[in-house]
């Protein structure tokens, strides 16, 4: 019996390549996640700093016009102070930038005069100048110092400047009027009363004297505070 199939070549079919399986597409750089994730927390920082940044400008701006705005209202408080000094003062004496003040000269003329005789018209000249004296106290009285220099960002202590020097003016006026009138009594009388009373009269002057200078310097450094600044001068220049 025959065996079928016997001696017959089968066909081997060709090896296949091995199949490949689907290869995934890299993910872009910036689209990752955790670059995201960073990206995300460094705009985050941006935003914060740029906030406070911004909020720093916004303050100091504001601060800076405060700032300007109140030396604007310092230097106004100042200058008009120093006009009702000017006015008031000239109107009884002399009034120089950088130098104390010369009040009621006449005064000390004629108590000077005293001391050797009865000089023309000394108690009618005497009188007046005390008259004149309480005008210009009650003028300087009246001014508001308090309120003008309230709440335009002066310190306490340069607030106290003003009050200070304001309080030296009126003290050498006051002076210097019952000077006035101690020169008026002592143009009256002969003898140890007259000395006694010139003698008065002329602590008087010194007394006032005293309280210019004090003036001066309390004047002087309320005017720096709002940034006015006198240069002193010397007499006669």
């Amino acid at each position: 019996m025959a065996i079928k199939g016997k001696g017959r070549t089968r066909t081997r079919q060709p090896v296949r390549a091995p199949r490949r399986g689907p290869v995934p597409v890299p993910v872009p750089f910036v689209r990752r996640r955790g670059v995201q994730v960073v990206a995300a927390f460094l705009a985050g920082l941006l935003v914060f700093w740029g906030g406070i940044w911004l909020t720093n400008g916004l303050r100091a701006q504001d601060t800076s016009e405060r700032d300007r705005e109140q030396e604007l209202l310092r230097r106004r408080a100042g200058a008009a102070w120093e006009n009702v000094i000017s006015t008031e003062v000239a109107a009884i004496g002399q009034v120089a930038e950088g130098q104390p003040p010369v009040i009621l000269p006449q005064v000390r003329d004629i108590i000077s005069g005293l001391a050797e005789g009865t000089p023309e018209n000394a108690v009618s000249t005497l009188e007046t100048a005390a008259k004149d004296a309480k005008e210009t106290m009650d003028a300087i009285e009246a001014y508001a110092l308090s309120s003008s220099v309230a709440n335009k960002g002066f310190e306490q202590g340069q607030v106290l400047r003003f009050l200070s020097a304001r309080d030296e003016l009126l003290t050498a006026i006051g002076l210097l009027r019952h000077a006035a009138l101690a020169g008026t009594l002592a143009a009256r009388l002969e003898g140890g009363d007259r000395r006694a009373a010139l003698a008065r009269a002329v602590a008087l002057l010194a007394d006032a004297d005293t309280a210019v200078l004090r003036f001066q310097t309390h004047q002087s450094e309320a005017l720096a505070a709002a940034g006015i600044v006198r240069q002193p001068t010397l007499p006669g220049a």
